[in-house]
């Protein structure tokens, strides 16, 4: 369902920025790369990327590539794209990033009306269509490239961002969904793309994140929108938590920032006493770093309240010793007990198979027993799902070396909902269903309200990964790390999906 889009109008080459605009998606998807340029006519090129990265496979090419138009796309599933269609709203290259949760009932309807399908594959004994080609197919339907655009909307049930590359009208055009895009411009050049991350070394400004299912086209003369939503959202926290890049930016919010306010909130009431604070691989590190800021601005509070109670007569100087010693136990440095080896390994999240995601987890993560050994570690991780390669990861790396205590501070709340577009994860594989063999606590769901049956269910996960102690931010605290972070001006709670942490969509 992951991945990730970059487009590029110029009055020159957009070759290279359309290279490494794409290439900066790396991070949401392993499995496919592709490149379209309109100079007379349209030119694609696509390869798989599971075993080498994009820059690897498509570098060498881009001598021979040419256009002031181009589009680019990474993504998590190994179908080809971009596509190119021929049709009575012209031809256009087509590449989307999503997921189409009705796509087998869509297809065969369009089979039933005539449509010729070639991209589809066989799989487990049944025809699994192409995505893309499904989406371009209904766009070929409409009146217009536009009017397509809607006509697929009202269709599928499910969510697609896209980049569209029209030969006749030499633009693109975009639509972001609940993976949203954004668009930048320079002096006679405008992009869109899934996230910011490329923009600044490519010289971009912001000029617009797009509107849920607003559709707009960029052509020569700048950015136009075709069809405007007035402000609707529906947006994923976990790009903010996770998915995105950490330099990128969401309707204004930076998620580099959004993560150091989670921890943030970890670090409040947390009395845990720790020799050193981990953050578990990349995704953890701006978490942990937050979580130690916050426990320094506290420091600071209570040293500051200290010395002021002393100053006025309310407290004697042993009493000011006290609370500072006190409030300066509290505070652990951020250290690396593990070191990812190379960024070459991947996000061992992304790819589809279960086996390969382990492998990627097992090997990318280098111990240091010299900073374990009778260490107490809180270790800050920005989300639990399964929960089996962090389980793997404290068995097999942390445990052996003796650390004193395991501290685990999760950036997010637990999980009990697969994603509504996540077709391939059943609830019961989740960390809060799953059954701890050596306990006789209740199996099941269990809610994110903090009561009983949230207690009961930390303490279950807890046992079972190898914690000391274990917390969880509550959905509240998520919100809030999102909602009040600096920068924003447009995102509210309502535009926020928490359907895999509270079950509302």
């Amino acid at each position: 369902m992951l991945g990730g889009l970059f487009g590029v109008v110029s009055r020159g080459s957009c070759v290279k920025e359309v290279f490494f605009g794409t290439d900066y998606n790396t991070h949401l998807g392993t499995e496919m790369g592709g490149l379209a340029f309109l100079n007379e006519e349209l030119e694609i090129v696509s390869h798989d990327i599971s075993n080498s990265q994009f820059k690897t496979r498509f570098g060498d090419q881009l001598d021979s590539f040419h256009g002031e138009l181009g589009i680019g796309v990474i993504s998590d599933t190994p179908e080809e794209q971009p596509l190119k269609f021929e049709s009575k709203v012209g031809t256009f290259a087509l590449c989307t990033v999503g997921l189409i949760k009705n796509l087998q009932q869509v297809y065969y309807s369009l089979i039933e009306k005539g449509v010729t399908f070639k991209k589809s594959t066989w799989h487990a004994g049944a025809n699994v269509p192409s995505q893309t080609e499904l989406v371009g197919e209904l766009i070929c339907r409409g009146n217009d490239v536009v009017d397509g655009i809607q006509k697929m909307y009202e269709i599928i049930d499910g969510t697609i961002s896209l980049l569209l590359l029209s030969e006749r009208e030499r633009v693109i055009y975009a639509s972001g969904d609940k993976f949203p895009l954004v668009a930048g411009a320079k002096e006679q050049s405008w992009a869109v793309a899934s996230e910011t991350t490329a923009f600044p070394n490519l010289g971009y400004r912001i000029e617009k994140f797009l509107d849920y299912r607003e559709i707009v086209a960029i052509g020569q003369n700048g950015l136009v929108s075709r069809i405007p939503t007035h402000g609707k959202r529906k947006f994923c926290p976990f790009l903010h938590i996770y998915s995105g890049f950490p330099a990128s930016d969401y309707y204004g919010i930076n998620s580099e920032i959004v993560r150091e306010r989670c921890g943030g909130f970890l670090a409040e009431h947390d009395d845990a006493k720790a020799d050193l604070v981990l953050g578990v691989a990349d995704s953890g590190l701006p978490h942990s770093v937050g979580y130690v800021k916050r426990k320094i601005e506290l420091t600071k509070e209570v040293v500051s309240n200290s010395l002021s109670e002393l100053s006025s007569g309310k407290i004697s100087l042993s009493d000011c010793q006290s609370k500072v010693d006190e409030a300066l136990a509290l505070l652990a440095p951020l250290r690396r007990p593990m070191v990812k080896y190379t960024p070459g390994w991947g996000r061992s999240y992304i790819p589809p198979v279960q086996k390969k995601r382990e492998l990627v987890a097992q090997y990318k993560q280098v111990p240091n027993p010299q900073i374990i050994q009778g260490k107490s570690i809180i270790m800050v991780d920005d989300s639990i799902r399964r929960g089996t390669q962090l389980r793997n990861l404290i068995h097999e790396k942390i445990l052996p070396f003796e650390p004193k205590e395991i501290h685990g501070r999760i950036a997010s709340p637990p999980q009990y909902l697969p994603c509504i577009y996540d077709l391939t994860t059943r609830p019961c594989d989740l960390a809060t269903y799953k059954r701890e063999e050596d306990s006789n606590l209740v199996d099941g769901a269990v809610d994110n309200s903090g009561g009983d049956n949230h207690d009961v269910m930390c303490e279950r996960i807890r046992r079972r990964i190898g914690f000391t102690t274990l917390r969880f931010l509550t959905p509240e605290e998520m919100i809030k790390a999102v909602i009040e972070a600096p920068g924003n001006k447009t995102l509210k709670k309502e535009d926020l999906c928490l359907y895999c942490w509270t079950g509302c969509f």
